[in-house]
Parts: C-alpha cells; sequence; structure tokens
C-alpha cells in the first residue's frame, strides 16, 4: 500500500521534476526523498521515473500511476477538509452536482441567497452528466444536485420536480427571423438547426418532437452542451434549438430566444441522498433553486 507521503512526494515529483523540488516542496530533506522513491519502486516492481540530463522523468508505469495516486491525495485532502468542518461544531461545506447549463443559469442567483442566509458554509460545485449527479448523490458525494431528467424512477436517490422544459429557437438579433415575435418548428427544422445530441435529455425531446410532425431530423451541427449551441448560433453558424435554461443563458448572452413548444419530458428535477437528513444550507438552496425555476423556467 502506497502512504499518504508518499503520495505527496509523487505528486510533487509530477509537479516539479526534481528530487531537490520535490523534497521542498513534501517537506524533506532530498536524501530522504531519493530514498523514499527507491523505496516505492522496489515494492511497487517497477521503475517510476527514468534520469534524462540529470532529470527524473516519468516512465510509462510512472505515467499510468499519477492520475489514480493524484485522485487518490485530493480524496484523502477532502477527509481532511470535513473532519475540520466537524470539529468547528458544524457541516460548514455544502457540495452541489448540477447539469452545466444549469450551473451556469439557475444555480448563481440561488447560490447567492443561499450565501446570504448561510454566509460561513463554504461550497463546492461539481458538473456532469444527469446520471453523473444520481451517482454523486447515492455516493454522498453532493449534499443536492441539479439535472435534466426523470430521477423519481431511480429509487436510490430522493427527488424533487423543479418544472417541465421547453424548446427554444435561438438566433442572432440580426437574423431575420428575429424580427418575428414567434417562430414555427417546421421552419427551423427546414433550415437545418444546431441541435442537441441525442444522449442528451433535450436532445431526445428535440428528436422525437420533430419525428412526431413528420418534420426531417437533418441537424448542420450536434452539441453535447446548450452553451455551445447558443456560441454556435452566435457565430452565426444557425439556428439553435435548446431547453429553456438554454433560452435564458442565450438571452443573457444577447441572443434573441423564441419559444416553440412545450414538452413533458424532460423536466429539471432535484435529487439528493435518499438516506442522509438534507442540512439547513441545503435547504435553503433548494428553495431557491425552486424560486428560481418558478422565474425561469417559462421566460
Amino acid at each position: 500500500m502506497i502512504s499518504r507521503r508518499e503520495l505527496t512526494l509523487l505528486r510533487a515529483m509530477y509537479l516539479h521534476g526534481t528530487v531537490t523540488a520535490a523534497a521542498a516542496a513534501s517537506g524533506m530533506t532530498q536524501p530522504a526523498a531519493s530514498a523514499l522513491l527507491r523505496d516505492m519502486e522496489v515494492r511497487l516492481g517497477f521503475a517510476l521515473f527514468s534520469r534524462e540530463h540529470r532529470r527524473l522523468r516519468l516512465t510509462s508505469q510512472g505515467r499510468a500511476l499519477i492520475p489514480e495516486a493524484l485522485n487518490a491525495l485530493a480524496g484523502l485532502e477532502a477527509v481532511d477538509r470535513m473532519a475540520g468542518d466537524i470539529r468547528q461544531g458544524a457541516q460548514a461545506r455544502l457540495a452541489v452536482g448540477a447539469v452545466a447549463i444549469a450551473a451556469s443559469s439557475l444555480l448563481p442567483a440561488a447560490l447567492a441567497g443561499m450565501r446570504r442566509a448561510h454566509p460561513a458554509v463554504a461550497v463546492t460545485v461539481r458538473a456532469g452528466t444527469a446520471l453523473d449527479i444520481i451517482e454523486m448523490a447515492v455516493d454522498h458525494r453532493i449534499d443536492l444536485g441539479i439535472l435534466i431528467g426523470s430521477p423519481e424512477t431511480d429509487q436510490r436517490v430522493a427527488s424533487q420536480p423543479l418544472g417541465p422544459l421547453g424548446l427554444y429557437a435561438v438566433l442572432r438579433r440580426d437574423h431575420p427571423w428575429a424580427r418575428r415575435k414567434t417562430l414555427a418548428l417546421e421552419a427551423v427544422a427546414a433550415a437545418g438547426p444546431i441541435v442537441l445530441a441525442t444522449a442528451l435529455p433535450a436532445g431526445r425531446a428535440t428528436r422525437q418532437a420533430l419525428d412526431a410532425r413528420g418534420l426531417p431530423y437533418r441537424p448542420i451541427i450536434e452539441v453535447a452542451q446548450s452553451s455551445a449551441a447558443c456560441a454556435l448560433a452566435a457565430e452565426g453558424l444557425g439556428v439553435a434549438i435548446v431547453e429553456s435554461l438554454g433560452a435564458h443563458y442565450a438571452r443573457r448572452q444577447g441572443l434573441a430566444a423564441r419559444h416553440l413548444l412545450d414538452v413533458e419530458e424532460p423536466a429539471l428535477a432535484l435529487v439528493w441522498p435518499r438516506d442522509r437528513a438534507m442540512s439547513a444550507a441545503a435547504q435553503s438552496l433548494r428553495d431557491g433553486l425552486l424560486a428560481q425555476a418558478r422565474l425561469r423556467l417559462r421566460a
């Protein structure tokens, strides 16, 4: 087993490249660091570094080990921070998971309200797909998550809907269609839109809406994030189809957004660990997200 001291030295070697600098960064003497590296290599059964022009360079085996070593050390440091919070008499840290478009459009205002009520709480925001966020809640890596999908079918987490989403067309304000107050899905489909990939709930809803109306599915570009679709529309590459949060984000970026249709699925939802009571800070954030959703989902 690799010790924490060894992981710390391994990270320092990766960052600094010399035993002298790595030893100083790790609070060791150079002879002690050299001896520890040799001992690690003997126990692991392979060389971690090779010497080239008076510098040590990671071997292919050493490079393969680095990502897991960095993750392991980050996990240990997270445990230390949590233990410090507990020693102070309260859980002063809130971990939030969010799909990218919710993190950039819905979360900031709700988080600002939570911070006013709980100024001492430190916040960590983790991004991921809907499935990633559910797994984070199951593993207690987050206290609260925001996703697009139907988490109520997963009995491993508690969930609460924030509201249904609509599909919107996003376009530059100098686009000829920007003068129209309404825009039809038929027109956008015929022009060849920028769409979200069908692996995403909003992308699937777009494909299903087109199929249900017998419209062609001929996107000119598929992307994995609403913000990316908006950026492409801003460059004049076409009209993007995004969900309600993407439309809100687009307007903040100076783009025009026109409602196309409402959809039952996907919906915006919250998830949290089923087997753990929600902290006061998490409850405050949940209330703020509910309020923000009421304001923005029909925007």
